[in-house]
């Protein structure tokens, strides 16, 4: 932890990691909490009521921008609807990242009776502005305007709109320009949204038998050899996220390249003969330097546990 490192590419995936888990956390000021996680995922969506961090905002659009420009993913739980906005396309219910918001509009628009006694809706919002709820209308005096059968399919584009472009209009607009300083001129606008979002983030699909079938071995190693055999069985057996950080450690990244593990040049290498000492890497080639540890499967648990868990930093030489 903290060593000092020659950049050969592995330590600029470091560095973009380590600096995209403080600016995307979510206890930050930059993202909001107020939809909460959508599914098991956490979402990184911008927070309407902070006005005051334009640079901050523009910041985060200036390293998404240089990680595509230099290949490196990013930890970043993004909505597809970013993606889209980047692309400059339309956006509809289908984008909202909200489950009950997207069921309860889904309803409105295929309810098949009194639209306007049911729901009781007009054309506003009520949104909540640091604490403060607050009536929005959607179109001039939407108050007064309630939401029938003919006019419903008005109200949901117009709704939509509200909650993915003009509350966060500030904070996107200094978003879109750190983005456009670095990709301006690029031709992102070949790529689908999904696509876009595979560059960006990798792919969560992670097939650990799929890289140990693609897996090369250098030195003394082969895949019937002892300490890898164990060194499979650990992974195998390792949480999610002991395997995520064992792919930083050894990638840089958590993530898996477009086309999943198995188009991941992944190197195991001896370290030298028989050896207590911790595993190493090298990010910028994909390659652990692994001791061998023998048949001795529960000193490769403990030394590569403890590798993995201290991995994060590094100096510059």
């Amino acid at each position: 932890k903290g060593e000092e490192g020659i950049d050969a590419g592995g330590v600029t995936k470091e560095f973009f990691q380590v600096l995209s888990e403080d600016l995307f956390d979510v206890n930050s000021s930059l993202w909001s909490n107020r939809f909460g996680n959508v599914g098991n995922e956490i979402v990184n969506w911008f927070n309407s009521d902070c006005t005051w961090d334009a640079q901050g905002y523009e910041l985060v659009g200036l390293l998404v921008g240089l990680a595509l420009y230099n290949g490196v993913m990013l930890d970043v739980h993004f909505p597809l609807a970013v993606y889209r906005k980047i692309l400059g396309l339309s956006l509809g219910v289908e984008d909202l990242f909200d489950e009950e918001l997207k069921n309860g509009l889904h309803q409105l628009l295929t309810y098949d009776g009194d639209v306007e006694n049911v729901f009781c809706l007009n054309f506003c919002v009520t949104w909540t502005v640091l604490g403060e709820e607050i009536e929005i209308n959607l179109q001039p005096d939407g108050s007064e305007i309630p939401v029938t059968s003919d006019n419903r399919e008005e109200y949901v584009r117009l709704y939509v709109k509200w909650m993915l472009v003009d509350s966060v209009q500030k904070q996107w607009d200094a978003f879109e320009k750190g983005f456009w300083r670095v990709m301006g001129n690029s031709s992102l606008f070949l790529f689908r949204p999904d696509e876009l979002e595979l560059l960006v983030v990798g792919s969560p699909d992670l097939d650990f038998d799929a890289l140990e079938q693609h897996t090369t071995y250098e030195g003394t190693y082969d895949k019937d050899t002892d300490c890898v055999v164990n060194f499979w069985l650990f992974v195998k057996s390792a949480d999610r996220e002991t395997q995520i950080k064992l792919l930083k450690f050894v990638t840089g990244t958590g993530s898996a390249p477009i086309g999943g593990l198995s188009e991941l040049s992944f190197v195991i290498q001896s370290a030298g003969g028989k050896s207590d000492h911790l595993p190493t890497s090298h990010t910028c080639f994909n390659t652990l330097l692994l001791p061998d540890y023998g048949k001795d499967y529960e000193k490769l648990s403990d030394r590569l546990g403890r590798a993995i868990l201290e991995c994060e930093g590094f100096g510059l030489q």
